[in-house]
């Protein structure tokens, strides 16, 4: 079961091997390199990993996640970077971001292409710890059969 663990300013802090496995399209570089937000708005491979209509989908939630963060965070000077480099380098985030959205996402089925499987239906589970702001995202492989 693909599993990772990101903090509050949605930074990868852990993952397992077959998280690893999953989401290597969305490698990034640079400073932002473990910000899940900064890999989604940047990596050229997302519908290749989740789809047209799950990109569109991915890209809303990350951006109101960001918000969101920015939020609990207001004077965090490594997100106000990071929402100021997003702004400058991708024009589908500025469209995503101006549109107000905050959230954050508790649980969703995501159909994604795995490397091995194809594409599969995930059920993904977020727990929170709110005492460290850590968030363990759980990718359970959905029995479509």
């Amino acid at each position: 079961m693909p599993v990772i663990v990101h903090d509050g300013r949605l930074d990868l802090l852990a993952g397992n091997a077959a998280a690893a496995e999953l989401l290597k399209p969305l490698t990034a570089t640079g400073r932002y390199e473990r910000n899940i937000v900064y890999q989604i708005f940047t990596a050229d491979a997302l519908p290749e990993l989740v789809g047209e209509d799950g990109a569109e989908q991915l890209i809303r939630i990350a951006a109101a996640e960001l918000r969101g963060a920015l939020s609990r965070y207001p004077g965090d000077p490594y997100l106000r970077s990071l929402r100021a480099e997003l702004m400058r380098a991708s024009a589908t985030f500025r469209e995503q971001f101006e549109r107000g959205e905050v959230g954050a996402t508790r649980s969703a089925v995501k159909r994604m292409r795995h490397p091995v499987r194809g594409w599969t239906t995930f059920d993904i589970e977020m727990l929170h710890d709110p005492e460290r702001d850590h968030w363990l995202m759980l990718y359970n492989f959905r029995d479509d059969t």
